[in-house]
């Protein structure tokens, strides 16, 4: 779970970077983060986070043209939430 956590704080560190990143995506990641951050610290996760990967799921997609770094921290984050089985 621990690199879950690292993966997702570095998904954190590229949305501050991203600055020609619109309010409603940004909005978007920034509450799928935060809903993901809950989740991982409560016990019974996996619903939740669930969820929210299918939100980061699409915002990736809609981001990969113009913010590529941006769409790979989410897709990492994905990446780290199936491992983890969530």
């Amino acid at each position: 779970m621990s690199e879950l956590k690292q993966t997702v704080h570095t998904l954190h560190d590229e949305l501050a970077k991203a600055q020609q990143l619109g309010p409603e995506d940004r909005a978007l990641l920034e509450t799928a983060l935060a809903d993901i951050r809950r989740a991982l610290d409560s016990t019974p996760a996996g619903a939740a986070a669930g969820a929210e990967g299918d939100r980061l799921e699409g915002a990736a997609v809609r981001l990969e043209a113009e913010h590529p770094r941006l769409a790979g921290a989410i897709r990492s984050v994905l990446d780290a939430l199936a491992k983890a089985g969530i």
